[in-house]
C-alpha cells in the first residue's frame, strides 16, 4: 500500500517539479535582450549593418549576428570591419566571422564587450558577400 501511494504522489509531484525545476533556465534564455539593427545592402557584394546600443550601467558582453539565406558551394561572406562608438574592434575569439561554401542557412557572429555607451552610441558592421542573401541582422545582450 505504502508503495502504491509514493508511486501516486511522484506521479503527480514530478510534472511540477520538473516545471519548477525549468523555469530559472527558461528565463535564462529569455532574458537575454535583442535588438534588431538596420541593415542595408550597399550593392551585391556589400552590406552594412548598424545597431544602437542600450545604455548600460557596466560593461556588457554584446553579441552581432548576421543571419543569411541560400548560401552553397561558392558563397563566402564576412563580417569586414566591426566598430563600436566609431573606433574598430575586433571580435572575441570563438566568434564565427567568415564562411566559405556552406549550403543552406548561416549565421555569423561576432561577440564584443560593450563599454558603458556614451549618448548615441552604436555597433557598425561591414559586410562582405558573394553568392548569397542577407536575411537579417540582430544585437544580443547577455
Amino acid at each position: 500500500m505504502l508503495d502504491n501511494l509514493a508511486s501516486r504522489f511522484f506521479a503527480c509531484a514530478a510534472p511540477v517539479l520538473l516545471t519548477a525545476l525549468m523555469a530559472p533556465v527558461a528565463g535564462a534564455a529569455e532574458s537575454r535582450a535583442a535588438s534588431e539593427c538596420r541593415s542595408t545592402v550597399l550593392n551585391d557584394k556589400e552590406a552594412e549593418a548598424v545597431c544602437a546600443l542600450p545604455t548600460f550601467q557596466t560593461d556588457r558582453a554584446v553579441r552581432f549576428q548576421a543571419r543569411f539565406l541560400g548560401s552553397h558551394d561558392d558563397s563566402v561572406v564576412s563580417l569586414r570591419v566591426v566598430t563600436l562608438s566609431g573606433a574598430p574592434v575586433t571580435c572575441k575569439e570563438g566568434s564565427k566571422t567568415e564562411s566559405r561554401f556552406e549550403d543552406g542557412e548561416v549565421t555569423l557572429e561576432c561577440a564584443v564587450t560593450s563599454p558603458v555607451p556614451r549618448s548615441g552610441g552604436e555597433l557598425k558592421v561591414k559586410i562582405s558577400m558573394h553568392h548569397l542573401q542577407l536575411d537579417r541582422t540582430e544585437l544580443l545582450i547577455d
